[in-house]
């Protein structure tokens, strides 16, 4: 027993415990420090098809009051293609003829635009701004402003109404002005001027007569749409139910990820005992030939588990393989990279923390728009968002903006990297103890 713990190795166990729980700490707990305030930074597009005193007085105390980043749309395609690419959260569409039916005492219409094909939380925060809404449209129509625009359209059609009997009345005070004064029928300009003055003074007499009738009238139609709002909810990119596909993108690429981050491990420990044998350049072909087969054969493997767990189509699974594909390609530069920097398994160290921070930044969990600074630059700039954001296209539906694009670049990048530190980094002849972990000799 005292031999055991004398042995190094039973110490660097108990090292590596802490280290790993202190890294996904480290790396994780961070991401959430935006949360619940972050999401005041997703963006909300109100579309007012309607364009009345009413809808456009209820898109500004939308904007007013909601804690979201508010934007106005043109149009519906318009405002389709934000929430397709992700720009948008919501698309908030206040239908032509509300007014009308404000006017009418019947229940207005709202409708939602929702693009499901997201993460967790901005999907359970796009349902409760829907809730939000309905409340703060249904409150905002019974108020004093509101009542005032229903009370100045009620008048003005009780005074189109009346416009026949204000005509003769106006008739009837010239008539009798002009019993008085006959003269004035030889005077343009004071015939003029006295038949504005009576226009005036039955516009006055007319407006003090019904101004009661008015009020009463806004005042009902007004009170009658209290929690009195119609609302539809259109699916852009509908997600069952069922929690498992809303948490198989996240666990399909984490899982790829780790897994091909083992690989790259494992072939750089072959690499570094290899190029002693083959050459460095032979060695290093030898790498990128079988991780390109491993990215090949693994997602097969994956996405045929996958398939017998949650639906989707045949022409799914081959779009949702060459995404696979793709981000295999991209994860399996991006950490040979690193462990050729760092001299294979030290690089763990490193390794670790950045795969943890990119499941907190893709996408899955908390919405891009959410996250602080470093964890937005890290969901633009590593393998894992990209991926899963494809995954949730291929699976669901949505734009690619730019997550294809972003995966081709890294690629490049890495196998850049990779090659050049091969070359500047690994000249020596002599073995050491990290390329004698994995023993390669001719025989092999």
């Amino acid at each position: 027993m005292k031999k055991w713990f004398k042995h190094p190795l039973a110490y660097v166990a108990i090292i590596l415990a802490m280290v790993c729980g202190l890294i996904f700490v480290l790396a994780a707990v961070p991401g959430f420090n935006k949360l619940p305030s972050g999401t005041q930074n997703l963006r909300v597009v109100v579309l007012d098809q309607d364009q009345s005193s009413v809808s456009k007085n209820i898109a500004t105390h939308l904007e007013n009051k909601l804690p979201f980043k508010m934007v106005t749309a043109t149009s519906l395609a318009n405002a389709k293609r934000q929430l397709n690419t992700r720009q948008a959260a919501l698309i908030i569409q206040i239908d032509k003829g509300f007014y009308q039916r404000v006017t009418r005492g019947q229940a207005p219409k709202l409708t939602y635009t929702v693009n499901q094909s997201n993460g967790l939380l901005q999907n359970m925060v796009t349902k409760n701004v829907t809730t939000q809404v309905t409340t703060q449209v249904a409150s905002q129509l019974t108020t004093a402003k509101v009542t005032q625009m229903l009370a100045q359209s009620a008048g003005k059609a009780l005074m189109q109404k009346q416009q026949a009997v204000a005509k003769q009345q106006v008739k009837q005070q010239l008539q009798a002005s002009l019993a008085k004064s006959p003269q004035l029928a030889q005077q343009p300009a004071q015939l003029k001027k006295l038949q504005q003055q009576a226009i005036a003074r039955v516009k006055r007499q007319q407006q003090q007569r019904l101004m009661p009738q008015v009020k009463k009238q806004a005042a009902a139609t007004a009170a009658t749409l209290t929690g009195q709002v119609a609302t539809t909810t259109t699916k852009l990119h509908a997600l069952p139910t069922n929690y498992q596909y809303q948490f198989a993108p996240m666990f399909l690429n984490l899982g790829a990820y780790l897994g091909i981050m083992l690989m790259s491990l494992v072939l750089t420990l072959m690499f570094m005992s290899a190029r002693h044998v083959i050459g460095k350049w032979s060695a290093l072909l030898a790498v990128q030939l079988n991780g390109f087969i491993g990215v090949l054969v693994a997602p097969l493997v994956t996405l045929g588990t996958l398939r017998c767990l949650i639906s989707f189509s045949s022409s799914a699974f081959w779009q949702l393989f060459g995404v696979q594909v793709l981000f295999g390609l991209a994860v399996f530069e991006f950490t040979l990279a690193i462990a050729f920097l760092c001299g294979g398994l030290p690089s763990m160290i490193l390794q670790l923390p950045l795969l943890v921070s990119q499941v907190v930044a893709s996408g899955a969990i908390i919405p891009r728009p959410a996250l602080n600074g470093f964890y937005r630059w890290l969901s633009t700039h590593t393998p894992m968002p990209q991926g899963v954001y494809s995954t949730f296209n291929a699976l669901y539906g949505g734009a690619n903006s730019g997550y294809t694009s972003a995966l081709w670049w890294l690629i490049s990048l890495s196998l850049l990297a990779v090659i050049l530190i091969g070359w500047l980094g690994y000249r020596s002849t002599k073995t050491n103890p990290l390329s004698r972990l994995v023993p390669f000799t001719a025989g092999n």
